[in-house]
């Protein structure tokens, strides 16, 4: 007579072995638009299962990518994990390291857990409001203290570093279960590492809806350049609106409006953004970049809580010179206009809104929207891969 058998477990696929820890494979999460794979990996010790972490993974070759490509994107991945050696901030994800394993590199991160910004944002729309001005304070005063460290980086002979996240977005920001703030990331990040890999194409790098207008105009970034990212992040939080959104504009109107020589430097863009083989809403966004108006960013935050509305109005300046001139004189002004409030706003307030906020848009998860009009622009619902409540929850 047979035996029953009960169900069978899953092998456990160990990718490979960084310090005393082996990584086993639990799911693929993603392939990014810059050509890796990102995968949820499970750390194991002699006593069992420890935790899951997340891994960047490039292998020798792929049908997607010639040889160069691949080599460029291997270089960047390898310049992240150099970086990290530079970047010891409580507010910036941890890289753990690097190794290769069957030609496969991977870049081993700490899997933060928390919620993205960017389901909030969604969150909230779908209950037709916005976050308040306190959580865009508290989360904007958190990620420029992190971008602060991140720009003022040096070597060990003192030299700067030159580092630029250049993709901060809502995407990249995650609120923690207790109120703290994660900025993770830096795969794109410009810097000035010995040996590093120049972009052949001076495309904008992340996501273009949070682009600088240097950024999607093809000129100089600085770190000034990661505060207005920032500034439009706050902007969407407590407006629920885009400096580069073209619903109500007719492109027709806006490139009528330009002179000869911005004409010449915004085709000059879209060239750039065809050979890149960007998105094509990547162009309104470049239009937008070059045409948009004092006036209308004044318009946009005429609501806006006052403190917040100054500071805003400040990080959106076209002209680098004419914002912050650093993202410590940002956290500055963020914190000041936190303590005008007239009530503590910090981490625990964060946490009480956002938790209000999700559990009200669930009972409309027919609705959803995007937060920003980029390539990925679907509807994006309210997820467990996105949302983690407690320490300690599983994938």
């Amino acid at each position: 007579m047979a035996t029953a058998k009960g169900p069978q477990k899953p092998e456990v696929v160990i990718l490979f072995t960084l310090g005393d820890f082996s990584y086993a494979f639990v799911r693929e999460l993603e392939t990014t638009n810059h050509g890796e794979t990102v995968l949820l990996l499970q750390q194991r010790s002699r006593l069992g299962p420890e935790g899951n972490y997340l891994a960047r993974s490039l292998p020798p070759s792929s049908p997607k990518h010639d040889p160069e490509a691949l080599a460029k994107i291997r270089a960047r991945l390898e310049e992240e994990a150099r970086l990290a050696v530079y970047l010891d901030h409580p507010n910036i994800a941890r890289v753990l390291g690097r190794t290769v394993a069957q030609g496969v590199l991977y870049v081993l991160t700490e899997r933060v857990s928390g919620t993205r910004l960017d389901t909030y944002v969604t969150a909230a729309m779908m209950r037709g409001v916005c976050l308040s001005a306190g959580f865009a304070l508290h989360v904007g005063a958190e990620v420029a203290s992190a971008l602060h460290h991140a720009h003022t980086r040096t070597d060990e002979q003192g030299r700067p570093l030159g580092i630029i996240h250049r993709d901060v977005n809502p995407a990249r920001i995650y609120l923690r279960w207790d109120g703290s703030v994660r900025l993770t990331d830096f795969a794109l990040a410009r810097s000035l590492l010995p040996g590093r890999v120049a972009t052949s194409v001076p495309r904008p790098q992340g996501d273009a809806y949070y682009g600088a207008p240097e950024a999607l105009l093809g000129e100089p970034m600085d770190p000034r350049s990661d505060l207005f990212a920032l500034g439009l992040v706050m902007l969407e939080l407590v407006t629920s609106r885009g400096l580069y959104s073209t619903t109500t504009l007719r492109a027709s109107d806006l490139e009528a409006a330009l002179t000869p020589a911005v004409r010449a430097q915004v085709l000059a863009a879209h060239t750039t953004a065809t050979v890149a083989e960007l998105p094509e809403q990547v162009d309104d966004y470049i239009l937008r970049a070059a045409t948009y108006t004092a006036q209308e960013v004044d318009e946009l935050t005429a609501d806006v809580f006052p403190p917040l509305r100054s500071i805003l109005r400040k990080l959106l300046q076209r002209r680098p010179e004419d914002r912050y001139p650093s993202a410590a004189a940002l956290e500055a002004d963020l914190r000041q206009a936190l303590a005008a409030l007239g009530a503590p706003y910090g981490p625990a307030e964060a946490v009480a809104e956002v938790r209000r906020v999700t559990a009200q848009a669930r009972m409309h998860k027919d609705v959803g929207g995007p937060t920003a009009q980029d390539s990925e622009a679907t509807t994006r619902k309210l997820s467990a891969d996105h949302i983690t409540t407690a320490p300690g929850s599983s994938a």
